[in-house]
């Protein structure tokens, strides 16, 4: 598992949170051409996005018993969907491909570590990461963030 991955995946974050309140453009079909300058977001769609944020890097059951299986779909799901809403960004020209690529693969990277293997085999603070991933109610960047390992 990547060794501060929270802080790889916060832009992520913040992309899939706007994703849900950003209209999607007509074109959106289609990759924009390297020389696409990047949208910016509008003030009321960035402040929501940082509130959401915030909320979603907050741990929301700390009590789960460790479920490896769940652990995992639950983890792998969850940077699967921050990978998928940042590839739109990227298309819906609101990210540049260089960041987006910088960041994907810190995020796929992290996705390739969690296992089902290494979760029964974890202890400390990874072993608290998978417990924590055990709930359905937290998002994997708020397990990352609370139990860095």
């Amino acid at each position: 598992m990547c060794r501060h991955a929270w802080k790889y995946c916060a832009i992520a974050l913040a992309l899939t949170i706007t994703a849900a309140t950003v209209p999607v453009p007509a074109h959106a079909t289609v990759a924009p051409s390297a020389k696409v300058p990047t949208r910016p977001l509008p003030a009321p769609v960035r402040e929501l996005a940082e509130q959401v944020a915030g909320q979603l890097l907050q741990v929301q059951e700390q009590a789960a018993e460790l479920d490896c299986a769940r652990a995992v779909v639950n983890a792998r799901y969850g940077l699967d969907t921050m990978l998928d809403v940042g590839e739109k960004n990227v298309r819906d020209g609101y990210l540049p491909q260089a960041r987006f690529d910088a960041t994907a693969a810190k995020l796929r990277a992290f996705r390739d570590g969690v296992s089902a293997q290494d979760c029964q085999a974890a202890t400390g603070a990874r072993q608290a990461f998978y417990r924590c991933m055990s709930s359905d109610r937290n998002h994997v960047m708020a397990c990352a963030k609370q139990h860095e390992s």
